[in-house]
């Protein structure tokens, strides 16, 4: 093993284990809104590091350009499509995704914390 692929083998397991950590947690949560916060493990860490690799291997060349441009694409609509996602879930299960009284919340702060967070109202 050369002094060249070490850094190389280390990035691609640094992939793959934030791919193994995503999709575990995604199996791991009870509901889809849960299961989309792994996405982001190997969609940031992941493509960083096959960034960091193509660019090792290749040098400055126009497929490490490429893979930039791809990283910095996958950045950008990452987060535009887990909130896409979650609103598509929201409405399945319950038909709608503005909120309206009565729905369902996974975190409603009782007064004291609305207080100690800044909320004037009582």
């Amino acid at each position: 093993m050369t002094a060249h692929a070490v850094p190389l083998d280390a990035l691609l397991a640094v992939i793959v284990v934030s791919t193994w950590i995503g999709v575990i947690g995604m199996v791991r949560m009870r509901t889809p809104m849960q299961a989309l916060h792994y996405l982001s493990v190997p969609a940031s860490i992941g493509v960083i590091a096959l960034t960091v690799a193509v660019f090792l291997e290749t040098g400055s060349s126009p497929q490490a350009w490429k893979t930039l441009l791809i990283g910095v694409v996958l950045f950008a609509i990452s987060s535009v499509v887990t909130h896409a996602s979650a609103r598509a879930f929201r409405t399945r299960e319950l038909g709608h995704w503005q909120p309206r009284d009565g729905d369902p919340m996974e975190f409603v702060p009782g007064p004291e914390i609305s207080r100690a967070l800044g909320d004037p109202r009582p």
